[in-house]
């Protein structure tokens, strides 16, 4: 998890480095500690992104590279601190809000903080799919399927191809038992556009509601698109069926 979440800060910071615009001085002593980082220079690196923060207060991949760099080295109460300090410098900082809800899910574990920071984020910017799929993550984890099916269908609107979200979608349908609504929903995705995990999902509804020649549908279509998780529900129908077949196992 840690390193899912470093993985999402060096995406972020390094989209916003080429954005914003700072202090020639405050650049060039970002730019060194991004290369030292780089390196594997990580103490070296630290000292650099502090410099930089130091010059212009306000540059936010500066601190972004520095929370990073503490997550990598297995420091997250110094990510939280720092990035806590960062947005309350720019409150309009959604990537800050950003890093800090992946780091109280991701890391921390301390789901209703990760909330709070995925609400600020889209206070800002309600398209913002990475945080309506956290949302939803969030929700599933506090057993509060139909909620997260909410937040997982806006971030489908938004990206009909944003993998995570059906992830989260397919769970909470699975949760709920909600078989039928899964198919309708997923249906609905692939009239916009192919993908693999509507498919699968649907399967697996299939599969629950014993409509095994709908299965073989899905199978079928998913042989085109994904072999692997293709011949995974074949094999998943063909367990179901050799169970039925020789009946409960005796006790």
């Amino acid at each position: 998890m840690l390193k899912y979440f470093y993985l999402i800060l060096i995406c972020t910071f390094t989209s916003f480095a080429a954005m914003a615009q700072h202090p020639k001085q405050a650049v060039d002593l970002y730019n060194k500690a991004v290369i030292l980082k780089e390196k594997g220079m990580f103490l070296e690196s630290l000292d650099f992104f502090r410099k930089a923060i130091a010059v212009d207060k306000k540059y936010d991949s500066a601190y972004l590279g520095l929370a990073s760099l503490y997550a990598t080295v297995s420091v997250p109460d110094s990510s939280i601190l720092l990035l806590n300090t960062a947005v309350k410098i720019m409150p309009a900082f959604t990537s800050g809000y950003m890093a800090l809800g992946n780091l109280y899910r991701d890391v921390k574990h301390e789901i209703d903080s990760a909330i709070i920071n995925y609400q600020k984020v889209l206070s800002l910017d309600s398209t913002e799919k990475a945080a309506l799929y956290g949302m939803a993550w969030c929700y599933n984890n506090k057993g509060n399927n139909r909620e997260a099916i909410t937040y997982a269908v806006k971030a489908l609107d938004i990206d009909n191809n944003y993998r995570p979200a059906y992830s989260e979608l397919g769970h909470a349908y699975n949760k709920l038992k909600a078989y039928e609504e899964c198919v309708a929903q997923f249906k609905k995705n692939l009239a916009i556009s192919v993908n693999d995990l509507p498919m699968l999902y649907m399967g697996y509804a299939y599969m629950e509601m014993n409509q095994n020649d709908n299965v073989l549908k899905m199978i079928d279509q998913l042989k085109t698109v994904n072999p692997r998780m293709a011949e995974s529900l074949q094999k998943r129908l063909a367990a179901k069926q050799q169970q039925a077949a020789t009946g409960p196992a005796q006790p």
